[in-house]
């Protein structure tokens, strides 16, 4: 049945039509065939759809209309089996929409309501519609051209709805044919489809050691609703070409069936080539603009390392500025199973809370993590530490032969009630010498100085160095 008469007020009323192609030649397999759908979702954006549908038997060059697709559905990577020779495929994105359905009536007839604001009565003309630029469109009326708003005051009634636009993304195509009736495989990639992770590490009262908590946060901007979904993660920065050799292996995966199912270690998890692949241990819905968020893993009783760091570089020139400024706190836990984990953590972001003195969580810090592999060392930045000052300033400066003289001293005060070790981590410019120092220094990379600096409780420490730069 068509529609005879669309009314279309702008700015205050949507749309929401759902017309249905009748054709007898076309056959419409809808989400409710689907037998199964699974879900591989990457990182950066990227997942690929493996799903099953039933199909009757198909005469030759059966026109076949599977909806409820991705609307960000990578074409190059659709691949359709079990449904006969496929002749063609098409991927269907007109849309019916606000802005597709004005497109199709410019210079087109069709009926104009104004609202009087003051009377209340509307009046309804035939205009002609001849452009929309941005909340204007220009019509014609009685030979008359006008410039109007396009306003709660104003609206358009469409005679009908064009048939090209559809209320939902599809994939059309062809086959040659099948005898019976069989389950199709439809496979691609599509945008709109992420995860990530969410941590949350709870210290103990002494702060020595935690327990850490993880949920995956799935994403689905698809258009379209995945139910009863078994889901798959994959941990990794992948090349983004639409075709690419991983996504490739877990299509040829689903071809011969499930992926191999790993020992369940926190969450089911194996190995896939030169990344990690996550299996949930249920299905799940994931609808059109949800974030939902799944537990991942839980572990506890993992020691915590504490450590304050202050990098700084010291120039060959002559400075009068003094510098006043806070240490940096890294919390560092290493992913073992020693420390009670040894699982790949994949990267995301950390929250951490810490006990007051009334045993109430507090909110102690937020940070960001990579990717962690067995054995690797996390290292969590807390922010800068309130208790602990640093008071920086050059106590030396003179030219030589081929290079500079330089003296630093670093005044380290602690108001804490617990003594406290910090790492001082100076770089120079120039091929350096250590002339002189107040505490043992070791010489890293990149042309760097380091000192471990102990600071008694409410007390301090004052570290001094003289070093010379030399030009090369």
């Amino acid at each position: 049945m068509r529609l005879r008469q669309i009314s279309l007020a702008f700015i205050t009323t949507g749309l929401c039509f759902t017309p249905l192609i009748t054709q007898a030649d076309n056959l419409q397999i809808s989400s409710e065939q689907r037998q199964s759908v699974n879900l591989t979702l990457y990182n950066q954006n990227l997942g690929l759809v493996r799903e099953t549908r039933q199909l009757p038997p198909l005469s030759a060059s059966q026109e076949v209309t599977l909806e409820d697709v991705s609307e960000q559905l990578q074409v190059e990577s659709l691949r359709i089996d079990n449904a006969g020779q496929i002749l063609e495929q098409n991927l269907n994105t007109n849309l019916l929409n606000q802005h597709n359905l004005l497109q199709h009536y410019i210079g087109k007839y069709l009926q104009l309501a104004r609202l009087n604001p003051v009377s209340g009565q509307e009046v309804i003309s035939q205009v002609q519609l001849l452009s929309i630029d941005g909340n204007r469109a220009l019509i014609k009326r009685e030979n008359r051209f006008e410039s109007i708003p396009l306003n709660h005051q104003w609206r358009f009634i469409f005679p009908e709805l064009p048939g090209h636009l559809l209320s939902k993304p599809s994939i059309n195509f062809r086959s040659g044919g099948t005898q019976q009736s069989q389950q199709s495989r439809i496979s691609y990639l599509t945008g709109g489809l992420s995860w990530g992770m969410d941590y949350v590490l709870t210290l103990n009262e002494r702060g020595d050691k935690a327990s850490l908590d993880g949920r995956a946060s799935l994403s689905n901007q698809t258009g379209t609703d995945f139910s009863n979904a078994r889901i798959s993660l994959v941990a990794g920065q992948l090349n983004t070409p639409v075709r690419n050799r991983h996504a490739e292996m877990l299509q040829a995966d689903f071809a011969r069936g499930a992926v191999a199912q790993a020992a369940p270690k926190m969450i089911d998890q194996q190995e896939l080539g030169d990344f990690q692949l996550f299996n949930l241990p249920r299905n799940v819905d994931l609808l059109n603009g949800q974030i939902k968020q799944v537990a991942f893993l839980s572990a506890a009783e993992i020691p915590v390392k504490r450590s304050y760091n202050y990098e700084f570089l010291v120039y060959p020139t002559l400075e009068r500025n003094q510098h006043r400024v806070k240490p940096e706190l890294t919390l560092t836990f290493a992913n073992t199973e020693k420390s009670h984990l040894g699982v790949p953590l994949p990267g995301g972001k950390i929250r951490t809370f810490t006990p007051d003195e009334h045993g109430q969580l507090q909110f102690s810090g937020g940070s960001e993590i990579g990717h962690s592999s067995i054995n690797d060392e996390v290292e969590i930045r807390q922010g800068n530490a309130f208790d602990l000052s640093i008071h920086r300033k050059q106590t030396h400066f003179s030219k030589t032969f081929n290079g500079f003289m330089v003296g630093q001293e670093l005044r380290i005060s602690n108001s804490r009630a617990t003594p406290t070790t910090l790492e001082m981590t100076a770089n120079f410019p120039l091929e350096w010498k250590m002339l002189n120092s107040s505490h043992p220094h070791e010489q890293v990379m990149g042309g760097s100085a380091r000192w471990q600096v102990d600071v008694p409780a409410k007390g301090e420490a004052v570290l001094q160095f003289k070093v010379q730069m030399e030009k090369r």
